[in-house]
């Protein structure tokens, strides 16, 4: 009896959190795809109430970010200016991250700024960096963007790379030299296949970070060098709220987004636990 009541609890547990798991995907996609669909829809059934849930789609809304605004401009701000940190932080923050693990660089110290560096407030350093730029002629500049970015995002990929290179065993490498290589052959052929999970996860962070950010990208940039966040947010105007462009140009910011983390999702679940177990 005791052994029927168990698997009874045992099947209502398993019940309730498939529930509960359903209630969260739907609290999640839902407003997702009430975007989408409102990004399909004419103007004037975008702003109907309650929302048609039977329409034609329309492109109407995706033609007129690029006829009447420049958008393309704004996907290619964003664009490069997260490519290039991803890419810097991955480059710079995988010696980095190698040093402290295996030389055990800058010791307790470092990593203590490190861990300050990922949980500094923006709005503590939004106006010094304006006034810096200002000074060094880069204000409205991508530049600017990029060194804003690595600021948070550098410190970040370290200290992800960092858990992920000391949960590989010392001894691999060891062998590899043996074998004739050099410590940075032995990094670059047998520790960074090892840590590609990790590198993954650690990109498609750094990645979204700097595609999503918005307080930075809209004070240090312009009329030229805007990003897709601060482009959206124009949408919300003193006229009202352009609901058909504006779900449009969100579903432009998700998308990249998404794909990118869809496309590396093995890499990127089995990186995230990489450095869990040591």
């Amino acid at each position: 009896m005791r052994a029927i009541g168990n698997r009874q609890r045992s099947k209502w547990s398993y019940v309730l959190a498939e529930a509960v798991l359903i209630i969260a995907i739907l609290v999640v996609l839902l407003p997702l795809v009430w975007v989408l669909l409102t990004s399909l829809k004419t103007r004037v059934e975008a702003y109907q109430i309650p929302p048609k849930l039977v329409f034609k789609p329309t492109l109407e809304n995706y033609r007129a970010l690029v006829e009447k605004y420049p958008f393309p401009l704004y996907m290619w701000n964003s664009l490069l200016v997260s490519l290039i940190t991803t890419a810097i932080s991955l480059i710079f923050g995988s010696f980095a991250a190698y040093s402290m693990s295996r030389f055990k660089t800058g010791g307790k110290f470092l990593k203590g700024w490190i861990l300050n560096a990922r949980t500094m407030l923006p709005m503590a350093i939004v106006l010094p960096f304006f006034m810096m730029f200002q000074k060094l002629n880069l204000h409205q500049t991508r530049t600017a963007l990029v060194i804003t970015y690595l600021t948070f995002v550098f410190p970040l990929a370290v200290s992800l790379l960092l858990s992920f290179l000391e949960s590989i065993p010392v001894e691999l490498e060891e062998a590899a030299m043996v074998d004739g290589c050099t410590r940075l052959q032995a990094l670059v052929r047998v520790v960074m296949p090892l840590a590609s999970p990790g590198l993954a996860a650690t990109s498609i962070l750094c990645f979204i970070f700097s595609w999503n950010e918005f307080l930075f990208a809209l004070v240090l940039t312009g009329r030229g060098t805007r990003t897709v966040p601060v482009a959206v947010s124009n949408f919300l105007t003193n006229q009202g709220v352009l609901i058909g462009e504006l779900c449009a140009a969100s579903m432009v910011l998700i998308i990249p987004a998404m794909v990118l983390a869809f496309a590396v999702r093995n890499y990127l679940v089995s990186g995230l636990t990489m450095g869990a177990v040591k």
